[in-house]
C-alpha cells in the first residue's frame, strides 16, 4: 500500500470532485483516501459501497460526471428485468457495469477477505496508484429517523427521494475500532484534507469512529476541511436537513463546530467573510477562497491553494 503524504476523508460527490484535481497536483502514489462505508447497501445479495465506488471510479475516470455516481455510459438492463419480467418493486438503480463491480467485491468478501482487502484487490485490478481504504471493516450504517420510521440512508435518499422530515441521524454499528491501515495513514500524513462531502451522512460516520477521530486529533500533519456550505445554503444533497436535525445552523460555522477538534483550518467561500470571527473563536483558522467545484480546473486550483497554505 502507498506511503501516504496526503490523506483525504471522503464521502460521495463533493470529495470525488476534488480528487480529480488532487491526482494532478499531488503524486497519486502519495495519496490515501479514507472512504465512508456508512451508506453501504445489500442489493439482492450484492455488497454495494456507493461512496467507495465513487472514489474508485473517479480515480479510473470511469465515473459518470453528470451524476457523480455510477459508471459513465452504463445501462440498467438488470434492474429493468427485475421490474418488468419478475415484477419486483426495485427502487435502487444499480447499473449493469456497476453491478459487475459489486459482484466482484461480494465474491471477494464471501471468500473471506476483509472489506479493506477486497478494496485493495479492486484498486490493483483497476491500476489505481492511490491507496483507497474503507473507514472500517465492520458494518456501520447511517440511519435516518423520520417522524414515524427509521430508515437506512439509501432508503431515505433513493426510495423516498429525501422528502421525509428528518428528526435525527445516527450511526449503527461498532464505533470502537477501525483498521491499522487507516491509523497508519493518518499518522504518516503531512496533510489531511476533509473534503466537501455531507458533514453528517458522508463524513459523520468516519468521524464517529472513536480511534479514528482520536488519531485525527493527535495527527502531526496539517489538517484542513473544505466547507460544503456557502452562506446559508448547502452546495448539494440533504446537508441542510441533516444539520437541522442535529440542531445546527446551516452555515460554515456549523462545519467548524463539527470539525473543530480535528482540523487546523477551514476553507470557506470568499463571500463568507462574516463568519470569520466565529470560526476563529472555535480555534479554527478560516481560509477564504472560491470553493465551487464545477470543473477539474476548479479542483486543481483548490488543491494548489491548500498545498500552498500548509
Amino acid at each position: 500500500m502507498s506511503s501516504s503524504e496526503v490523506v483525504f476523508l471522503s464521502g460521495g460527490t463533493g470529495t470525488p470532485k476534488l480528487l480529480q484535481g488532487a491526482i494532478r497536483v499531488v503524486n497519486a502514489e502519495k495519496i490515501t483516501i479514507i472512504g465512508n462505508t456508512g451508506d453501504d447497501w445489500n442489493f439482492y445479495g450484492l455488497h454495494v459501497s456507493p461512496d467507495i465506488d465513487s472514489i474508485l471510479l473517479t480515480l479510473t475516470n470511469l465515473i459518470d460526471k453528470e451524476k457523480w455516481w455510477g459508471i459513465k455510459d452504463d445501462t440498467f438492463k438488470l434492474v429493468q428485468f427485475l421490474k418488468t419480467h419478475l415484477k419486483e418493486d426495485v427502487w435502487f438503480n444499480l447499473g449493469d457495469f456497476d453491478a459487475g463491480l459489486c459482484l466482484f467485491r461480494t465474491n471477494l468478501l464471501n471468500k473471506g477477505n476483509s472489506l479493506t482487502e477486497a478494496i485493495e484487490i479492486i484498486r490493483k485490478r483497476l491500476n489505481i496508484p492511490s491507496c483507497v481504504l474503507p473507514m472500517a471493516d465492520q458494518s456501520i450504517q447511517t440511519q435516518i429517523r423520520t417522524l414515524d420510521k427509521t430508515l437506512h440512508l439509501q432508503e431515505f435518499w433513493v426510495r423516498f427521494k429525501g422528502e421525509l422530515q428528518v428528526s435525527n441521524v445516527f450511526f449503527e454499528g461498532d464505533l470502537t475500532k477501525t483498521t491499522h491501515q487507516v491509523l497508519d495513514a493518518i499518522r504518516r500524513a503531512k496533510a489531511i484534507i476533509i473534503g466537501p462531502s455531507n458533514p453528517i451522512s458522508s463524513l459523520g460516520p468516519i468521524l464517529a469512529i472513536h480511534p479514528l477521530r482520536d488519531a485525527l486529533r493527535n495527527a502531526s500533519g496539517y489538517r484542513i476541511a473544505i466547507s460544503p456550505i456557502i452562506g446559508s445554503s448547502a452546495v448539494s444533497g440533504p446537508t441542510a436537513a441533516f444539520l437541522n436535525a442535529w440542531g445546527r445552523t446551516v452555515s460554515p460555522v456549523a462545519i467548524a463546530e463539527l470539525y473543530h477538534d480535528v482540523i487546523d483550518a477551514l476553507m470557506i467561500h470568499n463571500t463568507d467573510e462574516q463568519y470569520r470571527n466565529k470560526i476563529q473563536e472555535l480555534g479554527v483558522t478560516p481560509f477564504l477562497d472560491n470553493i465551487y467545484i464545477q470543473s477539474r480546473e476548479d479542483a486543481i486550483r483548490i488543491i494548489q491553494r491548500i498545498m500552498e497554505s500548509k
